[in-house]
């Protein structure tokens, strides 16, 4: 699932929790986020990397696998 919400929405650093906590990803899927470069989300559990391309910054997330 890829997100480009305005670079100024308010609740864009909670825009990660709400994603992962919802049904809208599978275990195991993938969700980016494009941001400003302010945005860090890198201490997330979730996170695995984070991409620059000129002045756009995309954060990688990918939900948990479900407990076996």
């Amino acid at each position: 699932v890829f997100a480009d919400p305005p670079y100024a929405l308010r609740e864009l650093p909670e825009l990660p929790d709400r994603v992962m906590e919802s049904r809208l990803l599978k275990p195991g899927a993938l969700f980016v986020l494009e941001h400003g470069k302010d945005q860090n989300f890198s201490a997330r559990p979730d996170f695995l990397e984070h991409r620059v391309y000129g002045s756009v910054n995309f954060s990688f997330f990918r939900k948990a696998e479900a407990n076996k």
